[in-house]
Parts: C-alpha cells; structure tokens; sequence
C-alpha cells in the first residue's frame, strides 16, 4: 500500500492518506545512482487526486529497505489520470553547497565527516556513515553541490572508495559491499523468464598512464611519478585507447605499475562489457536484491557468469519484482570532478582552518554522528528493553550485581553509549564522535579503524587529570571513583577493576529470548475525530464502511510477544469519510456506433459475405453510423483466422502405440506393460510401475529431430497417474514443460522450435520429490508433429503401410493366382484327349491364345495391383502431409465384419475384400464376386458382344430380338 503524507513529514513511522486507487507504481533504483517512483492515480469521485501535488511525500515499499519516502518532483494531469514522478527523499539535500574541503590518507566514515563540516548550512535529520576502512585520499578545491562531492563520478566520495550507496530514508551509508553472492543460479527453462544481453566497448582501456604525487619525507617540493602499463590483451584489440589515472598515496614506480596492471588483472577494464537484464521467476528460498552477485546461465546464448545486480525495476502494488540489470561492475555517474589531488593542496587547506572553524567542525562532527547513531539504535530499542526487563526479574541478585552482569551484555553496551550519546553535550570535547563507541571494546576497535581520532581525552572542567583517556593503540582507561549514568550508580572504581573489556570465554546458554507471536489490527469508526482510546467501545479486527455521520476511521496495533506480554499502540485516525462532489457537467447527446462483421477469402476481401462458412479472413469495421453493413471491402480491416497457427497432423512416432517401444530409467526403476485398452485410439495402454524408488523417470528417444533444425514442433501424450504428480515431458534439450499429473485421463502437449543439431530423448522425469515403489504412470497415443498446435493422435506412415500390407497379403494372393494355374492345366489336358486331331490342333491354338491373353491378363491385373498399392501409398503419404488423410479414411476406407470395405458409408455402392474374394456392391445389392479363381457376375447387361474362344454371341442385324452365334476365323 502507498500512502500520502504532508510534504513536511520528517518520519516514514506513520501511515498517511491511503492511495486505494493508484493504477501502477514502479520503483527504479540504479546501484550509486537514480532512486525514484513513478506512479499513475485515476481521477475519480473520491477526490483524492486533488491532492497529489508537487513537493508532497509519497510512502512506498521497496524491495529490501522496507519503506521509504519519496518527494513529488513532477505532476502531469492527463484527461482521465495524473501521472507523478518522485525521487528519493535523500535528493532534498543533494543541491546544498559545499565549500573547498580535503581528507588526506583517511577512512571514507573521516571523508563524510568533512563533508559534513564543508556545508555552510544544517542538513536537518539528513546523516551519513560508511563501513569502508581503506584509506585514501580526497580534496576539492572549488565549491561543489553534495551530490558532486559525494557520488558524482570517480572523483567523487564514492568513487574514491569505490563503496556502494544505501539510501534509507534519511540515513545515507557508504557500504563497501551492499549485497554478497546469495549463490543463487538463474537458468533458461527453469526460473529465467525473459534475458537480454548488451555488449559495450566504449569504455576499453589498453594503455593506462599512471601518476602519482607526493612529498618525499624531509623534502619540502612534491615528487611525481609516472609510468606507461599496456594490457596483456592490446594485441588482440583493433584499436588502443588510452587513460590517465592517479593514484597518490603510493611512493615508488613498481607499486605503482602493480597497482596500474591491478585494473586489466582484477578490473577487467581492457574487456568488453556485457550488461545483461533479466526477468525471472522468484523461486522458494531464492532472494536478490541491489548489490547480489548471482550466476546467470542461459544454454540458448552460451551464458553462464556471475554478475552483480546493479539496478532493479519494483512494483510496488504486488510488491514482486519486473526485472533485474546485472553487469560486471558498479559505475558512478561521471559529470563533474572532484578537483585534483595534491598533498600541497590538502596541506594549505588545513592551515587555513583556525580554531573557531575547529570547534564548527567539531559541532557537525558530533550532529552527524548523533544522527547515525538514533537511526541504529531504534533498530536495537526492542532488543535493549527487553535486556533490561531480563535483568530486572533477577530479583534474588542485588541490584549492583546484576548491574555488572548486564554491563557485560550486548544490549546494555548499546545502551550506555546511547546514555553517554545523551550526555555529551554536558562533557567538555573537541570531538565526540568516537564517544558513542564508549563501553565496547568490540565496537571501539571497529571505529578506531574507520575514524582518525582527534580527541584523545576527556577532561572535567577545572580538573586537569582526565577521566578517560585513548592511546593510539586503541586502549581506554577510566581513571574515576564511581561510574554514573544519568546519576543511576553503576559501579565504584574497585568495581570497574573487575571488569574486562576483553572478551572472555563462551559463558553458558542463556535463556529463551522474547519475541513477537503475533500482531493484530483493530479498526473502529466513529464521528469523533479525537479523544478515542483502545478501551472505547466497537473495536473490530475488520475494516469497517465510513458514513456521512461516522466519518472517521480509526487504527490501532496490538503486539503479542512469546512470554505472553503485549503492547498497544496509541489509537490515530487513519481515513476521512469523503462527501459527495458536486455533479459534473451534462455530457453532449451520446450517438449509437455500430461494428460491422464481415468474412472473405482474402486478406483484399475477395467474396466479401456476412457468412463465415468456407471463409479464412474475418473483417472488421467499428464506430459506424450506420446498423446495416457495408459490402465494400475497403471499409474494413481484414485478418486471417489461423494467423500465427501451424497445424501439421503427420505423426513422426513409428508403433504410436508403443506396444514394441523401450524405456530407459533414470535413478529410479520402472518396468513396462502393454494392456488393452478400448477407449485409446491405439487400441492399447502403456502401463510404468516403479520397482526401484528413488528422483528421474523414465525417457525414450522416439525421432531424431537433428534433420529438423528451425522447425516448429509439437509433442503430445496421454498421461495419467496413480497419485498427483509434477512432471517434466517433452524433448530434453530445448522442448519441455512442467505438468501436473492426476488419476483421470489428460492429453498434454509442448511446443518448441528445433534449435540443437544433437539428438535426444523425450523425458518423463519427477520435478520434485520421490518416487515410491508401486507408483504407476500410465501413458498412451503418442505424437510428434510439425507446428505449434496439437492435433489428434494417428498412426505414423510406416504404421499406416503395415496395417495395408497386413490387410492385403500376399500369401493370399499366391493362393489364388496356384488354384487359377490348376485348374487351366486340368482343362487343356482333358481338351487334348476328347479332340481330334485338326480339332485338338484348333483348339490347341485356340487354347495357347487363350492362355497367352490369360497370362497377359493376370500379370496387367498383377501389375496394376502393384502399381496401384504404390499409388495408394503415395496418395496417403499426400494426404497425410497435408492433414486430409483421416478424411479421406472416414469417407471411404473402413473395416467390415469380413474385410475391408472401399466405397460410400452409406453401403450404395462399394467393394468389399475379404480373405475369400472380392465382391462389389451397387445399390445394396451383390452385382459381382471374384472366389476361388471364378468370376460370378448376378447381375450385368452385354451391350453389343460376348466373345469366348472362336465363338462370339451377338444380336442379329436385322432382328435384335434375336441371338446369333458366329464362328470367328483366326485367319
């Protein structure tokens, strides 16, 4: 939820207006870069866009800092929405000015320091802080803005050290890292949804000139070194780009041409750069944000490097994020410089500071740090108290052992520098930074590390030995009779010497600590608007509905810790029941507008019709006066129906059915079974039980696609299983898909465009979890086919062929061409005994004749056959291609009680094989069947003549009444 508040809020502790109705709001944050939200708000009844104005704040939720307030920067009013564009709070003090200031050989937490003493006027609640203890070495010698002095560029505070920036509100810190390798691996197919890859080689550098400056010791001029570094990689680049980098603090030519050689070694900067953006799935127990390294792996593009996020864009409605930049390093904004870097420089600069100035920096020293103190230390303010109510149930101990007990906690050393923090100002310092670090040695040793110390005593006024006092090492020495805090005795010197600061050995387990079970929200609406307590009357944990008489919304939080306490908080008024606005002005005479529907053949509206049946283009025409369509083409834009759609329909799987098909296990064990099964298309039903429990699956290789490469392709299965399963299906290198398996029969489907010149397998592995010995995972009709769409499962073309050849065997047909050839040779032999002998010799030619045009017949007839079973394979194979095949199977190839029948559903006219002949069918009726080696026609009309042997029958030419039959010489 975002809320408004008045653009003089100085806390993001207290919810606002609540922003109901915003349509979108993004957050954009570039590591060391921009910070800003950009946020679209209806206008609508309720009014509240009246007051989104410039300069007032925006509470909004971000990724990892939780929520953070962002100043309207700019309004675009919109006809129906206003569009705001917010930046970071912390951008309210980037245009300050900032005088002339140097921090020579320091820690960075040193260099905000002086920053902080270099601008004239007070930074209110605004504070600065850093982790990063290297030292260097900055000086500016012109008047700066602070974002120039403290992130603009390489010269800046931060690209001096090189930290990375974390703006929290009005807490502003210099991490050295800001986030670290949460080994978190994004890969395609699995939780990388979108990638895009930049390569950049603007910024290559080959040659550096490195330089540096300096005061030898007991020498009064400046001492410059310089030296030419060329990258190992200078040969392998077509051109060479130059730079010059200083680097001052170091003192002989080698270090500094290590340290030179350190940028094309460790900094890569002689290498092209390459940003790569990311979407992904957000997975369980995975979690980046600004400043993470992850490794991104995509097998598509060859990937796999670590990167660190260096910019994220949120939404702040659904609180997930929409992407993520990942690139090789952190850049600064590179406008403006620092000014140049010079011993003599940072020398005159601190003897020009005089003593006044000293005690101003001092006061801003102090400020600042008191501020990063208030903002860590509401942090610990839970843990602190509930320290000191452990302490306080120690009720058999004495007050001043548990005194010294607690002294020694971690909590309790937060709370005195927070008492003593509270003190300082009565405490006569020139500093008093590092007092904040009082009590533990663990966090003092810290500061003395990031923070040159400039007061090493305190003194009482009108004392001249010091209370406490700091060496250069570090060591603290309290030199006092008694130890107060806010005039509560906490210990006598005699106690203090009993006190280690050390640590010591690893005391016992403590007890349970106390934290938060629960917290609850409880509403109430009432017409006061103030003077509510939690013990009034009507409290709900609902949100209640506002009216005209009880306009107020009230909200409290109760708090319910694990030892059984709770707190409240103070009720407060958190929504104001809005009147009715003053009605709007009457609208102009709304105008009925008509769209207009129309189909055609043709993308140009050829066959222009208002009915779809046979056409493949739709077209549209809206906003139109008239109800009555057009028939002009023109006035419509025309679309395809199946635009986008390939449908092929081949099967490329050969036995679909997998009756003779093998699996292969993986981790676990499966066996196969083959059971029949009438309701599938194959007749039957793969059967996979797991003898063996354990990850995996089973896979099978069904068709090498590696002839395929650019095809779309699409795979299909009926799956069901024993129990609710997630399954990985599909081709293994580039075409799986994620489906959830239950026990009722389902058909799935993946498409995929054919990319890898490997062959592989098709998977059917476990996504998660195990499997069990007994799992059963039931699986038939396979298909793998062109295009994106699945269509319905078939037999491949080889299947197709085989259950033909089955059908038509040719066993069958040798059978009956043997009994033919018998029976003729019975016929000529008992024609030669009966005839005489010119007889036998007439009928003897007559015979051959017969024989030979018979012979002739039977192997066109033969031939033909063949020649037409051929066609009829091609023909399938044509029609198969082109997806009509099944039609042409519906229309005309069906199987009969007997065989199989070729002709009309309706059995008007068609041809019927059966392993005993051939008959054929018109009108219902036999007309003519071909068994056992005899022709037997029923029915049949001889037009003009019969012809057997020498002898022809035929119509007499002057009678046709009358049947004449002629003897026909050969001759």
């Amino acid at each position: 939820m975002l809320y408004l508040l008045d653009g003089q809020t100085k806390t993001p502790k207290w919810n606002g207006q609540p922003l109901f109705e915003t349509v979108s709001a993004t957050v954009e944050e570039e590591l060391n870069g921009t910070f800003q939200l950009r946020l679209t708000y209806p206008i609508t009844d309720s009014g509240v866009h009246e007051t989104l104005r410039a300069d007032e704040l925006i509470l909004c939720p971000t990724p990892d800092l939780g929520k953070q307030l962002f100043r309207v920067k700019q309004v675009n009013i919109q006809d129906d929405m206003i569009e705001l564009e917010c930046y970071h709070i912390s951008d309210d003090v980037m245009k300050r000015q900032i005088k002339p200031f140097s921090a020579t050989n320091t820690t960075c937490q040193s260099a905000l320091m002086r920053l902080v003493e270099a601008c004239p006027s007070d930074l209110g609640l605004f504070s600065f802080d850093s982790d990063v203890t290297e030292r260097h070495t900055y000086v500016s010698d012109e008047d700066l803005t602070l974002y120039q002095a403290l992130m603009d560029g390489k010269h800046s505070i931060l690209g001096t050290w090189e930290g990375e920036l974390v703006r929290d509100n009005f807490q502003l810190t210099i991490k050295k890292h800001r986030g670290n390798d949460k080994e978190v691996i994004l890969t395609s197919h699995h939780n990388l949804k979108a990638f895009e890859d930049k390569d950049n080689s603007e910024k290559v550098i080959t040659r550096i000139y490195a330089t540096s400056t300096f005061q030898a010791e007991g020498s009064d001029e400046d001492t410059v070194l310089s030296v030419v570094v060329e990258s190992p990689l200078i040969t392998q680049s077509p051109y060479v780009h130059e730079a010059r980098y200083e680097n001052n603090a170091l003192q002989t030519e080698e270090e500094l041409r290590q340290w030179a050689m350190a940028k094309f070694t460790h900094e890569h900067i002689d290498s092209i750069s390459r940003q790569l953006t990311v979407e992904a799935y957000q997975l369980d127990g995975q979690e980046v944000h600004l400043g993470d390294t992850v490794t991104l792996k995509s097998q598509k593009h060859k990937v796999d490097v670590k990167k660190k996020a260096v910019s994220y864009t949120f939404d702040a409605l659904e609180e997930v994020y929409l992407s993520v930049t990942f690139d090789d390093e952190v850049s600064f904004t590179s406008s403006g410089s620092s000014g140049i870097h010079s011993l003599a420089s940072a020398a005159k600069t601190i003897l020009d500071v005089n003593q006044s100035v000293t005690e101003h920096r001092a006061s801003k020293e102090r400020a600042n740090f008191n501020k990063v103190f208030d903002r860590q230390f509401e942090r610990l303010q839970t843990e602190v108290e509930d320290g000191i109510a452990m302490a306080k149930a120690e009720g058999e101990r004495s007050g001043k052992k548990a005194a010294l007990d607690y002294l020694a906690t971690d909590a309790l050393e937060a709370r005195v520098a927070a008492l003593q923090k509270a003190k300082i100002d009565e405490l006569t310092v020139s500093s008093s930074a590092w007092m904040t670090r009082l009590v533990s040695q663990q966090i003092l040793s810290e500061y003395v590390k990031s923070l040159e110390v400039e007061a090493d005593k305190v003194v009482i006024p009108g004392q001249h030995s010091p209370v406490f006092s700091l060496d250069r090492d570090g060591n603290l020495s309290i030199d006092t009779p008694l130890l107060k805090v806010r005039g509560e005795s906490l210990a006598t010197q005699a106690e203090l010497k009993t006190i280690s600061l050390t640590p010591g050995p690893k005391g016992d387990a403590g007890a349970d600590g106390v934290g938060i079970q629960s917290r609850e929200q409880y509403y109430l609406v009432s017409a006061q608007k103030t003077g509510l307590t939690t013990t009034s009357t009507g409290w709900t944990k609902t949100i209640p509905s506002l009216t005209s008489t009880l306009k107020y919304l009230w909200n409290y939080e109760k708090t319910t810790f694990t030892n059984g306490s709770t707190t409240v908080t103070t009720p407060v008024v958190i929504g104001v029941y809005g009147d009715k606005g003053v009605d709007g002005k009457a609208g102009k005479d709304g105008k009925t507008l008509y769209t207009w529907r129309m189909y055609a053949d043709s993308d140009k509206g050829d066959g222009i019709s208002a009915v779809s049946t046979g056409k493949r283009y739709l077209g549209l025409a809206v906003n139109r006066e008239s109800a009555t369509p057009s028939t002009n083409p023109s006035d419509y834009t025309w679309s395809s129906f199946f635009e986008g759609t390939e449908l092929g329909g081949r099967n490329y799987i050969d036995d679909y059915a997998m009756k003779a098909t093998t699996f292969s296990s993986v981790t676990s064990e499966w066996k196969k079974e083959v059971v029949e099964d009438t309701s599938s298309v194959s007749g039957v039903t793969v059967k996979m039980t797991c003898t063996k429990a354990g990850t995996g699956g089973f896979h099978r290789n069904f068709y090498d696609l590696r002839s395929r490469i650019g095809a779309n392709m699409t795979f299909s299965v009926d799956l069901k299983a024993s129990k609710t399963v997630s399954l990985t299906i599909g081709n293994e290198l580039s075409g799986t898909k994620v489906v959830q398996v239950s026990s009722s029969w389902q058909r799935y489907s993946v498409s995929w465009e054919v990319t890898s010149a490997q062959n592989h397998s098709y998977v059917f592995y476990l996504k998660s979890g195990i499997w069990a010995v007994g799992d059963v995972v039931y699986l038939r009709n396979v298909q793998l086919e062109d295009g994106n769409v699945a269509s319905a499962p078939g037999p491949s073309l080889n299947d197709l062929i085989a259950q033909i050849d089955a059908k038509a065997d040719n066993g069958f047909m040798k059978q009956q061409l043997d009994l033919l050839t018998e029976k003729t040779e019975s016929l000529r032999v008992d024609l030669e005994a009966r005839a005489l002998a010119k007889e036998v010799a007439d009928w003897l030619k007559s015979y051959k004749e017969f024989e030979k045009n018979n012979e002739a017949v039977l192997a066109q007839f033969n031939q033909d056959f063949i020649d037409n079973t051929a066609r009829i394979a091609a023909i399938e194979a044509d029609l198969k291609a082109n997806s009509l095949l099944l039609n042409f199977v519906n229309t005309y190839l069906r199987a009969g009680d007997n065989g199989v029948i070729i002709g009309k559903k309706d059995n008007s006219e068609y041809i019927e094989l059966t392993p005993q002949g051939m008959m054929i069918k018109s009108a219902g009726n036999a007309v003519m069947t071909v068994t056992a080696g005899v022709i037997k026609i029923h029915h049949g009309v001889f037009v003009e003549t019969l012809q057997v042997g020498y002898y022809r029958l035929e119509a007499a030419r002057h009678n046709a009444k009358h049947l004449v039959c002629r003897f026909i010489d050969a001759k």
